[in-house]
């Protein structure tokens, strides 16, 4: 085997358009629940400072009939995602994630509400340097069912200096399927999954 050419490594990334970069992605709620102030959701996917695509593992089991046991897969599952937005003067951010909560759980009686009246899909997406905000992305997943679990706190002191206020905010979802190719053949991924 040679040894390690750096030309060569060169040649490979450049064929492929140069590496991936992690600065130019958006999210965007889709199919928000009803009374949830929508015109926020238009500024969301350029106050989030940053977002990471969710882990997808597959549980294992144990396997023995005879010899050495081994695993075998019996479910997926899904970390939860988790975001930071920044804050505007006005708090508009933290109030759409309030109100989205209030929706889940109502804050004076404690009743929880239909699942299907408080979720929306979640799209990420991650852009090359060269493509533009809003068009297809690179890579394209959609986090279906999402839900804020967590709307964290929003940190302040006097010693940080005029710092812009920022907000994370965790989600809960049933899965996310990846929406830039195909999967069992599906040129497309059905929307209902």
């Amino acid at each position: 085997m040679a040894g390690f050419d750096v030309r060569t490594l060169r040649a490979v990334i450049n064929q492929q358009g140069g590496f991936a970069t992690t600065e130019k992605y958006s999210v965007e709620f889709v199919g928000l629940p009803g009374q949830v102030n929508s015109s926020v959701n238009s500024r969301l996917r350029y106050l989030c400072e940053n977002v990471a695509i969710p882990t997808k593992s597959i549980s294992g089991s144990d396997k023995f009939i005879y010899g050495t046991n081994y695993q075998l897969p019996y479910r997926q599952t899904y970390a939860e995602s988790s975001m930071s937005f920044y804050l505007t003067r006005e708090m508009e951010e933290k109030k759409f994630f309030d109100e989205w909560q209030n929706k889940i759980v109502d804050p004076r009686t404690g009743d929880m509400k239909f699942h299907e009246n408080y979720t929306c899909t979640i799209a990420i997406k991650q852009y090359s340097r060269n493509e533009t905000l809003g068009s297809s992305g690179v890579y394209h997943i959609e986090l279906y069912k999402a839900w804020p679990s967590i709307v964290a706190e929003v940190q302040y002191g006097h010693g940080q200096g005029g710092e812009i206020a920022k907000l994370p905010v965790t989600f809960q979802y049933e899965k996310w399927l990846a929406k830039h190719g195909t999967i069992s053949g599906d040129p497309e991924i059905d929307e209902d999954f």
